[in-house]
C-alpha cells in the first residue's frame, strides 16, 4: 500500500511527461519562487527543482511533504491541493 502525501493548498498540478509522475509546483517558504516536485517514472524517487535538492539531493520542500531525499525510491499517492492543472 502506498504512503499518503498530502500537498499544500496553494501547490498546483502539473502533467506528467516522459521521465515524470506526480508533478506539481509548490511555493517557497521564503520567496514568491515555485519549485517542481515530481517522482521518477524509473527509478520511483522523488526531486525538487529548487537549489538544495540540485545541488545536495536534499531539501526542506520534500522533508515538509514526507519525502525522502538522496533518490531513495519512495512510493506514495498525492492528495490535496489545487486539482486545476497547468499545461
Amino acid at each position: 500500500m502506498a504512503n499518503i502525501v498530502v500537498r499544500p493548498k496553494t501547490s498546483i498540478m502539473l502533467p506528467d511527461n516522459g521521465a515524470w509522475t506526480n508533478r506539481f509546483y509548490i511555493r517557497s517558504e521564503s520567496s514568491d519562487r515555485m519549485y517542481t516536485v515530481a517522482q521518477s517514472k524509473t527509478g520511483r524517487w522523488w526531486a525538487c527543482g529548487c537549489f538544495g535538492f540540485i545541488r545536495y539531493k536534499r531539501c526542506k520542500h520534500l522533508e515538509s511533504l514526507g519525502l525522502p531525499c538522496y533518490h531513495k525510491p519512495y512510493e506514495a499517492l498525492v492528495q490535496g491541493g489545487k486539482e486545476d492543472k497547468v499545461a
